[in-house]
């Protein structure tokens, strides 16, 4: 018989214990840490979900109050659409009427070179032709006035129609008058 070589057992050595126990006690200290990360994620992932939930009900109260804004301005366009029409409206009414008032200017002015030439035989007449010449500085204010009426009505339409107003009561005065100093150059006038 020959004898088999039985291997010794080995023994383990202290020092590959205390290699293991390193190991196991480093593996604890990673996954205390890995632990710690993931609490500490967590954390930041219920945040961030809280943050973004405040900032989606955020941008739906930005978003109600764009729309509101958004109603509000084709409110205002329309408005400003209806004034810019009302404020045309009352610029062609004033030009009309400016026309008109220079029209009477003109037969003022005819009236005036009339009672001129009346105005070395009658001494009525002189002093009539005076006060139209008052009326003419007077109409030339009121056509310069409506001429700065003009400029203005862009600014408000409510305005422009008390201005229009207060324009057509001076030419019906204007026209008046004429009429009046027509009679009375017609009175002063030598019949052939």
């Amino acid at each position: 018989m020959t004898d088999a070589i039985v291997p010794t057992p080995q023994k383990k050595s202290p020092a590959a214990a205390v290699v293991i126990g390193l190991l196991v006690i480093a593996l604890v200290v990673v996954a205390a840490m890995h632990i710690a990360k993931v609490r500490h994620l967590n954390d930041q992932l219920a945040k961030t979900q809280a943050d973004l939930a405040q900032a989606q009900s955020q941008a739906a109260s930005v978003q109600a109050q764009l729309d509101e804004s958004k109603t509000d301005a084709a409110k205002l366009q329309t408005q400003l659409d209806e004034s810019k029409a009302g404020a045309a409206k009352l610029e062609a009414q004033l030009a009309t009427a400016k026309s008109d008032a220079a029209t009477l200017e003109g037969q003022l002015a005819e009236s005036q070179v009339g009672a001129a030439k009346l105005r070395t035989q009658l001494t009525e007449a002189t002093m009539k032709l005076a006060q139209h010449a008052t009326q003419l500085k007077d109409a030339k204010a009121a056509v310069a006035m409506l001429r700065m009426q003009a400029d203005e009505a862009k600014e408000g339409s409510a305005k422009l129609a008390a201005q229009l107003n207060d324009a057509e009561a001076k030419v019906a005065d204007l026209q008046a008058k004429l009429d009046q100093a027509r009679a009375e150059i017609a009175k002063l006038t030598p019949k052939k």
